[in-house]
């Protein structure tokens, strides 16, 4: 699944968006929620990239992995730029450097790879286990034509693709990893995710009630909420909007990836990326 367009509207995003495919099976019973990894300070082994975090090797089921990437384009109601959510992602396609904390360089769906390009630094890796890792493209510049500052970021999620099968009742999701918030235009310092929760319908197999509070620049605490989105797909406009990813080894305690774009009183624009633990 792919999405490759420059100010395209919201309606004809969220419904490309809409129909893509839940990932491939997943086995498993090792709960993610206690396997978070520690931010390093940054670090740079040689002249290819910067990185700072860490995370282990994804390796993914069946030759594939569940992926989000979204550009620091990403506003509460609109998307200019390259941005994919799928579940097919070959493994063979994506690049993760082992040297570099096990940051991705390149991610990759069925049919579209984003590089970054040398030169460029990836902040807040982490991962947990196999199967989930993130971060946040900054400073640099990507083959997609993205460019950013060090205060933007693009950023990702790269996973084990998990198939939920739709049932009965409800699960609460809470943060289990996060890249830092960052403004749009680069105009303040990235800042930091608080928390962020929201429920899990397995009859509907969507999010709902997600609630995000971050504080960045002169927004201090400040919260912003999504009534309902897929767990894999889109949701966008209304002054929020989600692009998401179920992943995870284990679909009694799946992961969603929720990349988020919002815009707060006093710094505008905003966008980031929030692992839910649903449990």
């Amino acid at each position: 699944m792919k999405i490759k367009h420059k100010g395209i509207s919201i309606a004809v995003l969220a419904l490309v968006l809409a129909a893509c495919g839940g990932g491939g099976s997943s086995t498993g019973s090792s709960s993610a929620a206690t396997q978070t990894t520690t931010p390093q300070t940054p670090t740079q082994t040689n002249t290819d990239w910067t990185y700072q975090g860490s995370a282990p090797t994804v390796n993914g089921v069946n030759g594939l992995v569940a992926v989000v990437l979204v550009p620091d384009t990403l506003t509460g109601n609109s998307l200019s730029g390259t941005a994919f959510t799928a579940s097919n992602g070959p493994l063979a396609s994506q690049v993760q450097q082992s040297n570099y904390g096990g940051a991705f360089t390149t991610i990759a769906s069925s049919s579209l790879a984003v590089s970054l390009t040398k030169g460029s630094t990836i902040a807040d890796i982490n991962g947990a286990g196999g199967y989930v890792a993130i971060g946040r493209w900054t400073h640099g510049s990507d083959s997609s034509g993205g460019n950013y500052t060090a205060d933007q970021g693009a950023h990702y999620a790269v996973g084990t693709p998990l198939t939920l099968t739709p049932g009965i009742g409800t699960l609460s999701c809470t943060n289990l990893m996060d890249t830092a918030p960052t403004s749009a235009t680069g105009s303040v310092a990235p800042g930091s995710l608080v928390s962020a929760t929201a429920t899990l319908d397995l009859a509907t197999l969507n999010l709902t009630n997600f609630s995000a509070t971050v504080t960045i620049g002169a927004d201090t605490a400040a919260t912003f909420t999504k009534a309902s989105a897929s767990s894999s797909g889109s949701a966008m406009g209304g002054g929020v909007a989600l692009m998401t990813r179920l992943m995870g080894n284990d679909s009694a305690k799946p992961l969603v990836a929720v990349a988020y774009g919002a815009k707060l009183t006093n710094t505008g624009d905003i966008n980031g990326l929030v692992v839910l633990s649903c449990q």
